[in-house]
């Protein structure tokens, strides 16, 4: 029950609604080729919330005899499972409470589930939220008031993380994070929030940190799982961050997966494989069309352009036309030039400032590839340079680059006169001659 209330505090995508009309004046962005890392912090952001309420349908599914009675639930002893099950209880009994106006009882058997279970930060969560409610002061300043007045209540310090993530205040949920991971250095999901928020910041060498010692509390969880590979596909360890994304799908399968796979089979050249695990149902324009797009790429080193055309779908209906990538779409279908699409996506970067220039270079490059045109090098090195390296296509842009045997950045012209071949004659040299 609170647990839906704060959830109705945040949006999946880190913008508070309407309770508090805080919305961030630059969007989070959310191309598809790193629509996993935003769902990754999106998942970090909302699972105290959201997970709140979960407790009480796994109490109530237990048989009577193995299902825990008060009588067990004194105190907290040195059985884990035991443990965990007593703090169920008491989470399903406050739900109950709660349904009931006992809030006072609510308020104390989520304070005794906290107690069974303190590396399990959901219960202090949903009780810092639950006396906020109460309080008519479940709103983004109720919880900034209530986190600055009592800084040890981890609960509130989860919650203010949260809100400041949203706010794109990361200095200040990293605050927030670090007081908590210092009063229960045990809790996975402090560990795992602060991951997230470093790979959206993005600080990858932090979150690299981050992401190892949530895997030592919690070696299975699906959202450290994918963001290690986030961070592997980054650092051009492809192999490694396939058998993370696979991994994670196996523990806990997410609707973005067949993209972040089927991308991520593709920089490793399995090309084959990304066309099949692309060919299940995309989600709608404009996410959907990067799946269209990568799917494109990867049948047309299979099988040529002419054939994979088919894979891009329509172009862009007359009129408005679909938001960006469908000018990608657009020109890989040779409907539009280069020029063109590189002014369409300044268009819309001019609008929504999520980089679309960067991508465009990128695409560029992989028509190039594809046609063998001479620019591709020079358009993968400039989707390198200036893509965000939290983007998806910056790591497409270096994983063609280390195909190529080629560094990330054209050298400059003293690296390049040193690597030129010896039979190509400098003026110097030529004049040493005529000595």
């Amino acid at each position: 029950m609170v647990a839906r209330e704060l959830a109705g505090l945040l949006q999946a995508r880190g913008k508070i609604d309407a309770i508090g009309t805080l919305v961030p004046s630059r969007p989070y962005r959310m191309n598809v080729p790193h629509q996993a890392a935003a769902a990754l912090l999106a998942a970090s952001l909302t699972f105290p919330a959201i997970g709140a309420d979960a407790p009480a349908p796994a109490a109530s599914a237990g048989s009577a005899a193995t299902a825990p009675t008060a009588a067990h639930c004194v105190a907290p002893t040195a059985d884990k499972a035991a443990n965990r099950a007593c703090a169920l209880m008491l989470a399903h009994a406050a739900d109950l409470d709660r349904a009931a106006n006992r809030n006072d009882a609510a308020l104390a058997a989520l304070a005794r589930a906290d107690q069974f279970t303190p590396q399990d930060l959901r219960f202090a969560t949903a009780r810092a939220g639950l006396s906020l409610k109460l309080a008519n002061q479940l709103t983004p300043a109720g919880v900034d008031a209530a986190a600055k007045a009592a800084p040890g209540d981890v609960g509130l310090a989860m919650m203010h993380a949260e809100l400041a993530s949203a706010k794109k205040d990361h200095a200040t949920a990293l605050a927030d994070l670090d007081r908590v991971i210092a009063a229960r250095p045990g809790a996975a999901q402090a560990w795992e929030m602060r991951a997230s928020i470093n790979v959206a910041r993005p600080d990858f060498a932090a979150a690299r940190v981050d992401v190892e010692h949530a895997l030592l509390i919690d070696p299975k969880s699906p959202l450290v799982l994918r963001l290690r590979g986030v961070l592997r596909n980054n650092a051009g360890d492809h192999a490694g961050a396939l058998a993370d994304y696979e991994a994670a799908r196996a523990i806990a399968p997410r609707p973005d997966d067949p993209f972040v796979i089927g991308s991520t089979q593709f920089l490793l050249r399995q090309y084959g494989d990304a066309a099949a695990s692309l060919a299940r149902r995309p989600p709608a324009a404009p996410d959907g069309l990067y799946w269209r797009i990568w799917r494109y790429l990867a049948l047309a080193r299979l099988t040529g352009i002419e054939r994979a055309a088919g894979a891009l779908g329509p172009g862009t209906p007359p009129g408005p036309g679909l938001p960006w990538p469908g000018p990608v779409i657009d020109f890989l279908r040779g409907s539009i030039s280069d020029a063109t699409l590189l002014a369409d996506a300044k268009r819309s970067q001019d609008a929504r400032d999520l980089s679309q220039v960067c991508e465009a270079h990128f695409y560029l490059g992989e028509d190039a590839v594809l046609r063998q045109r001479p620019d591709a090098v020079e358009q993968f090195r400039t989707a390198a340079r200036e893509c965000p390296v939290n983007f998806h296509e910056y790591e497409g842009a270096t994983a063609e680059l280390r195909a190529m045997g080629l560094p990330l950045a054209a050298p400059g012209p003293t690296v390049a006169a040193a690597q030129a071949p010896a039979s190509v004659a400098t003026p110097a040299s030529a004049a040493s001659a005529a000595r």
